[in-house]
């Protein structure tokens, strides 16, 4: 009898470990991060939770959308979300303010943008008198366009108009009506556009100009009750990354899911346009946030006091680099 329970035991045993490995899983505690409109800079992101990165760390990720900085940042500042993944200036104009943004990472450090417009538009002097079009004042597509007209001696406003579209999808129609003369935009609407007959006037990415992009934040005080847990968040990011440049294949059924999209074409240019602004461990850079703050400081003189070590901490990356696999 005792010997029929010990093998109903055995017979038992992978069954019950089983459960508790997998509760072990859903007992873990689960981080929310929030995501904004679909873009290949979230691409990160989903790999991170397609590929089971947040899982495997013990951070089993639930994705919450939110369309535009601003709300992202209340969000994340109201405690909704421990992570946002965030176009910079947000993140910097709630620090200065006195709110306790920081930044852990730099999952874009570049304009990933093409200034697109329509037929007789040839060189970027030709804007002078015409409308652009962005998504909305203040976000990525704001910056970029205006530091772009920096460079080319442009001046925004006065020179070029700049109006407000609401989103990257917006803009496309509004050129095709000629509502606009040009607009910024992002992978993969701006190859729809160049196949669709408008000219790319110029590839920001190129165009040597740097600002902080997308990041990863959260807040002090998270921080300071949850180091353990962020860290683990961001090496399932250095997972997603890996992956992202080590397995083509599953990164573009990834966009291809998350961006509604089958053409291959567009899956092909968009992987191919981001795929060289991904690091594996995702530092934000100085220089992108120096550029952004000088941006700022145009019309908020507040900002002149800070410094781009006031918003970031990269000690968790560097605690990863220096004791995981992943490499700079």
């Amino acid at each position: 009898m005792k010997t029929r329970r010990h093998r109903e035991l055995l017979l038992c045993l992978p069954v019950m470990i089983g459960t508790f490995l997998w509760g072990g899983v859903a007992l873990a505690q689960q981080v929310r991060i929030a995501v904004g409109a679909a873009s290949v800079a979230s691409l990160p992101t989903w790999v991170a939770q397609d590929g089971g990165y947040f899982a495997r760390e013990g951070v089993p990720a639930e994705l919450i959308y939110i369309r535009g900085g601003p709300q992202t940042l209340s969000a994340l500042l109201g405690g909704d979300v421990p992570f946002a993944q965030v176009y910079s200036q947000p993140a910097l104009a709630a620090r200065v303010t006195g709110a306790d943004t920081v930044i852990l990472a730099g999952l874009i450090n570049q304009p990933l943008f093409s200034v697109v417009t329509v037929r007789g538009i040839e060189k970027p002097e030709d804007l002078r008198g015409k409308k652009v079009g962005i998504t909305t004042f203040g976000s990525a597509t704001d910056l970029a366009l205006r530091l772009a007209l920096k460079k080319w001696g442009l001046k925004a406003d006065t020179e070029v108009s700049i109006l407000q579209m609401r989103g990257v999808p917006e803009i496309l129609p509004a050129l095709a009506s000629g509502a606009l003369h040009g607009g910024v935009l992002s992978p993969p609407t701006n190859m729809i556009a160049i196949k669709a007959g408008f000219k790319e006037l110029a590839y920001l990415p190129k165009a040597g100009i740097s600002f902080q992009h997308t990041t990863l934040s959260t807040t002090r005080r998270y921080l300071e009750k949850n180091r353990g847990s962020a860290v683990k968040v961001l090496k399932a990011y250095a997972s997603g990354i890996e992956r992202i440049k080590a397995d083509k294949p599953f990164a573009l059924k990834t966009l291809s899911k998350y961006m509604l999209t089958t053409d291959a074409d567009v899956l092909e240019y968009t992987y191919n346009a981001a795929f060289p602004l991904f690091r594996t461990i995702p530092y934000p850079t100085t220089e992108g946030i120096q550029a952004t703050l000088d941006f700022m400081a145009e019309r908020e003189p507040r900002v002149k006091q800070f410094q781009p070590k006031d918003f970031v901490d990269i000690s968790l990356l560097e605690e990863i680099e220096k004791t995981g696999t992943q490499k700079k």
